[in-house]
């Protein structure tokens, strides 16, 4: 892999690298807290705005984790521990889910600034591995007379260890397809990651003159009950048209309605964003 810094990427260098921080961050494959995202998600943004030089144990101690302006990094290890804990999560998941990503986000011991590493070219009229990946594998040949309008490729991405937050995700998905469904988006569903793609129903797929999007969809466990996550991207360059989750607590309302009322919901702002 060629390996870069900040310095030395260019413009499509700079957008793969954002799309798999992306990626990285709605995943289930990836062990990571919200705590892990926010480091993440802050030494990755810095890295690639040029400002490497403020990433030390003392800034994200304070404007990350929140510490007060007398924060002590050597009195308390926070910054050490949740580096360990991205490095840790992010060799695991590029040693299996991601060991064919075409982007890798490298955090090495004794560094809090990220180099990334490539495993071809980045080029903005190709989608980064990673967000291919996620939607590689999909059910049943395209036949020729569905060739008009918009696709999502649906992927559900919560931890498969995470068995209460799975089950909900898996109503997620179901509903969100029924409400996009609604909107006369074609949808398909990507299989679990046991099952291997249908290849020449990817290669369709992708070469499809008209709109593809790559819907990932994640449900995580969190102190006051779940986050429901969501990015939409352009299925083949991987740019992200739109982000975000809903913080719900178990008990506001029956499982069923409270995921049918949040599904309905996305569904309106994945028709306008894909529209």
């Amino acid at each position: 892999m060629d390996e870069q810094s900040a310095s030395s990427c260019d413009t499509d260098e700079t957008t793969a690298v954002e799309a798999a921080l992306s990626a990285l961050i709605v995943t289930g494959n990836v062990r990571l807290s919200e705590r892990n995202r926010r480091f993440l998600s802050f030494v990755v943004t810095e890295t690639l705005a040029g400002r490497g030089q403020r990433i030390k144990a003392y800034t994200i101690g304070v404007d990350v984790f929140g510490r007060s302006k007398s924060f002590d990094p050597d009195r308390d290890p926070i910054v050490r521990i949740e580096a360990t804990r991205v490095r840790a999560a992010l060799a695991e998941y590029y040693d299996s889910f991601g060991a064919r990503d075409a982007v890798r986000i490298v955090l090495r011991p004794g560094s809090y600034v990220p180099t990334f590493e490539f495993s071809h070219p980045a080029s903005g009229s190709e989608r980064p591995r990673l967000l291919e990946n996620a939607a590689a594998a999909l059910d049943g040949p395209i036949a020729a007379d569905e060739r008009a309008g918009t696709v999502i490729v649906v992927t559900h991405r919560t931890d498969r260890r995470e068995r209460c937050s799975l089950g909900r995700g898996e109503m997620y998905v179901e509903a969100i397809i029924k409400a996009v469904a609604d909107f006369e988006i074609k949808v398909f569903l990507t299989p679990p990651p046991e099952r291997r793609m249908v290849t020449q129903a990817m290669r369709e797929l992708i070469h499809r003159p008209e709109a593809v999007f790559a819907l990932d969809i994640a449900v995580h466990g969190i102190a006051e009950g779940r986050r429901y996550s969501w990015s939409l991207s352009d299925f083949r360059t991987g740019e992200i048209k739109a982000s975000g989750f809903d913080d719900r607590a178990d008990d506001d309302l029956p499982a069923g309605a409270q995921i049918d009322a949040l599904a309905a919901e996305l569904a309106q702002r994945i028709a306008a964003s894909a529209g």
